[in-house]
């Protein structure tokens, strides 16, 4: 049954709507009456009626203040407005208040009724639809942190739809982390149920870790779990922050769900429109897990890449995939999308030559942009870049698809040339800085991993890779070089006594550097001394 309140300041009226109108036979329950806009306020807050009647001229406070304040407390409320004036600015106001309706006295009962159900009507609709809403939340808020991530949303976009979704992302900086599954067709997750059970399993486990963090964990479309890690104070803190979410996650899902994860770490950005950046900066670091290996943590410094530019060109076809390939100097996989485009315009009827041309000043222009980049890190690749301004010229000269196709691949050739040069000096460069880092440094007890990495500004699992790759040692048996050779050499050239040795070289337990010292030299490092003297 539906609730009534009558307001009216007229008592004959008052009772001859309360009485003669038959509100229960039609679906209604009247819960009260009131004589004026302040006596109904108290009694509308204590019975939260669904419909209000009420005159519009009362004493005290009219049926206007009366429908203002009622408005703001309880927008759902349906009011019907009563006056005795047929007056076009009385309905004018009560339309701008957004009333029901509005009836003239004296009101024909049948009348008062049928507006009355039509009021209710209404409102079991917009409560339907506001259920739906709800029940629905979940699929809109899906589809929004999707947009978040895929599309540049202005600030303005991001807060209406925040609202709306009663969504926030806090004030903080803003950094991607994406898990993707390393292989679906483990015995346990080989049918299509399956697959969808261990993602699901892995967003379960990558919740658990981020309840004591500030983020948001969903389940993308493409098949990966995306984190956004909202991070407050310093840029290092943030980053170990992150590393550890994920090499947490990481070893979970290997612990407990017998399956491998690789997790790609994107840059930390100021501002949520930057968010979607820092997705496609995640999604790189993945791509790169065929050189690197699976069931790691990756970050988007360990590709070469630099941070996502403002002012990049941004594509949502592949003309942008196939740049990103390119970057990561993935051959393969740049060539597959190549073909992928030229089918694409031979199965198009009606395309121009001008058309495809333009698809190759696209492609070239994005190539070129990174290629400026690239000069502005490293100056001995600027003769390339003066080879590539033929290009345009040469582009007007084809006359086919094909050789317009041939010329991008040749330019996405000596690109992918460019930068797999430009990552191989720049793994020279940070391996040298690493053991320039660990010379200087030895002595401090505790040298990390963790530190020289974040030194270094990599991801400690690749700091570890590159070692072992560029100098053919694991980094804990380079650092244990470095010390034993500088023991070695006090030993031999100071009157040090062992322990004071020991605390030189980055020990404080003197036992355990004379058992490395024995285990490296052959010798303990008493004996070592005296023999060389």
């Amino acid at each position: 049954m539906m609730k009534v309140v009558i307001v009216d300041d007229d008592s004959i009226i008052r009772k001859g709507l309360s009485r003669t109108v038959p509100w229960e036979q039609n679906g209604f329950t009247l819960v009260g009456s009131a004589r004026d806009g302040e006596e109904a306020l108290s009694l509308i807050a204590e019975v939260r009626p669904n419909l209000l009647l009420t005159d519009i001229r009362m004493p005290f406070m009219d049926g206007f203040q009366l429908t203002e304040v009622v408005k703001e407390k309880f927008p759902e409320m349906k009011i019907i407005m009563l006056t005795s004036f047929d007056e076009f600015e009385l309905a004018h106001r009560a339309l701008k208040l957004k009333v029901f309706d509005y009836l003239l006295k004296p009101v024909d009962t049948q009348h008062l009724l049928d507006t009355a159900k039509r009021a209710m009507a209404e409102l079991e609709y917009e409560n339907e639809m506001k259920r739906k809403v709800v029940e629905g939340m979940p699929l809109l808020r899906q589809r929004f942190l999707e947009k978040l991530i895929k599309e540049n949303l202005s600030a303005d976009d991001i807060r209406s739809h925040s609202d709306f979704l009663n969504f926030r992302l806090p004030r903080a900086r803003y950094v991607v982390i994406l898990l993707t599954a390393d292989d679906y067709s483990y015995p346990d997750y080989q049918n299509r149920l399956g697959k969808e059970m261990l993602k699901y399993c892995i967003l379960n486990v990558a919740e658990e870790m981020l309840r004591d963090y500030e983020g948001v964990v969903f389940d993308s479309e493409d098949g990966e779990i995306v984190i956004i890690y909202c991070g407050e104070g310093e840029q290092d803190l943030i980053e170990q922050n992150t590393l550890q979410i994920a090499e947490t996650i990481r070893g979970n899902v290997e612990k407990y769900l017998k399956t491998t994860v690789t997790v790609g770490i994107g840059f930390i950005y100021d501002h949520p429109g930057d968010i979607s950046r820092s997705y496609r900066d995640a999604k790189a670091a993945i791509e790169f897990r065929h050189m690197i290996g699976k069931n790691r943590v990756l970050t988007v410094g360990d590709t070469g890449l630099p941070p996502t530019c403002s002012t990049e060109i941004i594509l949502n076809g592949l003309e942008s995939e196939l740049v990103m390939k390119v970057k990561l100097g993935l051959h393969k996989e740049a060539h597959a999308i190549l073909d992928g485009i030229e089918q694409k315009v031979l199965e198009i009827k009606f395309v121009s030559l001008v058309q495809v041309r333009l698809i190759g000043i696209e492609i070239s222009l994005l190539m070129f942009k990174e290629l400026e980049e690239i000069v502005k890190r490293n100056e001995r690749f600027k003769d390339s870049m003066e080879s590539f301004y033929t290009y345009y010229n040469e582009l007007e000269r084809f006359q086919t698809v094909q050789d317009i196709f041939d010329s991008i691949r040749q330019l996405t050739n000596r690109f992918i040339d460019i930068t797999n040069l430009q990552r191989e000096i720049q793994t020279k460069s940070i391996v040298h800085k690493a053991i320039e880092y660990i010379e200087n440094n030895y002595g401090t007890e505790g040298l990390s991993l963790q530190e020289v990495a974040r030194f270094v500004h990599i991801s400690p699992t690749y700091l570890s890779i590159l070692f072992k790759k560029e100098k053919n040692i694991t980094f804990s048996d380079f650092l244990l070089q470095v010390r034993m050779k500088a023991a070695t050499e006090l030993l031999r050239m100071s009157g040090l006594k062992s322990y004071e040795v020991a605390e030189k070289v980055g020990y404080s337990n003197p036992q355990y550097f004379s058992q490395c010292f024995k285990k490296y030299t052959g010798f303990s490092p008493t004996d070592y001394k005296n023999n060389v003297h």
